[in-house]
């Protein structure tokens, strides 16, 4: 049986939670069943990971916004034709797809992850906005959601037929975070009088909503002493995020780390991660805190409710709602053996996403949606 070739395509070439899907699901398909080649605007991060792991990279545009770019989507026309491309597997944007059905491409695919739009957006979009969404299907034979949660959305907001979109969760590497970490279900006890570690790893973004992390943790500061606030990430808000910092005297409470590559061991130094994004597709640093042993406080979007049960091995928060934020971390701060509780609920939560069954699904998945399209 011939080698079904198959090409995923990225729209930036950081290192973030869509890129770690390509990545994993690359380094995990079966190689006797699939030739995989990914699809990056420009070299940079992503490029030097794909290295490291053998996986084939195609460079289509000098610049991130390859959506607005001709050439961009004629390179990748370009790609597809002279690697006999059967699938494409889009990333975060259709518009690959495009490029696909002027390449005869058979099976043109989109994960969309997360929804990004709030609540109240979705309530409003435009008219226009409405159409970008419903046209969609028209260039795609089927898109990926990776929560139930996702799903409904795009089939109550953007009209998308319930029969072109399927859901297929996110996994995680526990083989390799074991290897890069302390250990996972390493546990680290609070000990009363000591600084209490609050972490968060992201982007600086509107997405990741990190204002009203530091809302809430301006209340946290105000009752308890010894907290500590320790950011890991870069972006745009990071002016905005710091001069508010300024203004609230809380520098001596709030580290910021920038970009770290191996993020597993610093993670393992906080009592907890809270995330507090306004949008989010599974969220993989929710899962990763979990199989680390550290608790988990994060906000009510995208799988939250899907993945985990809030008191049980998680805290799920109400969205832009800072003192929502701060009550949860409280909570783990006073009470240690409530701690405990999440930590061992997390962990058996998260073992049933691993990368390998990710891997699985999506490969039954693929063989499924190119036998249909033969019939």
């Amino acid at each position: 049986m011939d080698k079904i070739n198959l090409l995923h395509v990225v729209c930036n070439n950081e290192f973030n939670g869509t890129e770690r899907y390509v990545v994993d699901l690359a380094k995990n398909l079966n190689k006797d069943e699939f030739n995989v080649i990914v699809a990056t605007p420009m070299k940079g991060p992503l490029s030097e990971i794909l290295k490291e792991n053998n996986v084939r990279e195609e460079v289509y545009n000098n610049g991130k916004k390859y959506y607005y770019s001709l050439k961009g989507l004629y390179n990748l026309y370009r790609i597809m034709k002279s690697n006999k491309i059967d699938i494409v597997h889009a990333n975060a944007k259709f518009h690959p797809c495009i490029a696909a059905i002027f390449a005869g491409v058979k099976l043109k695919i989109e994960t969309r992850h997360g929804i990004f739009y709030s609540k109240k957006q979705l309530e409003n979009l435009s008219f226009l906005r409405k159409v970008y969404e419903y046209a969609k299907q028209f260039f795609v034979n089927d898109f990926i959601a990776t929560s139930e949660n996702d799903k409904d959305t795009l089939i109550k907001y953007f009209k998308i037929s319930r029969k072109k979109v399927s859901v297929l969760f996110l996994g995680i590497d526990f083989k390799d975070m074991e290897n890069r970490s302390e250990g996972l279900f390493s546990y680290k006890p609070y000990i009363p009088g000591t600084d209490f570690i609050i972490g968060h790893i992201g982007r600086l973004t509107y997405q990741k909503a990190q204002e009203y992390l530091l809302e809430a943790f301006k209340i946290i500061a105000g009752k308890y002493e010894k907290a500590r606030l320790v950011i890991v990430g870069s972006g745009e808000n990071e002016s905005i995020l710091k001069k508010y910092i300024e203004e609230n005297s809380l520098n001596d409470k709030i580290i910021f780390k920038g970009y770290i590559k191996d993020i597993y061991r610093e993670m393992q130094t906080y009592h907890v991660h809270v995330l507090t994004s306004r949008y989010e597709g599974t969220g993989y640093v929710n899962l990763e805190a979990m199989a680390l042993g550290v608790p988990v406080v994060t906000s009510n979007v995208g799988g939250a409710t899907n993945f985990f049960t809030s008191g049980m091995d998680s805290i799920i928060t109400e969205v832009e709602n800072p003192a929502s934020t701060a009550e949860a971390i409280g909570k783990l701060i006073s009470d240690e053996k409530q701690r405990v509780i999440l930590i061992k609920n997390a962990f058996n939560t998260v073992k049933k996403y691993s990368v390998q069954k990710m891997a699985e699904d999506t490969s039954a998945y693929y063989k499924n949606k190119l036998k249909a399209l033969s019939k």
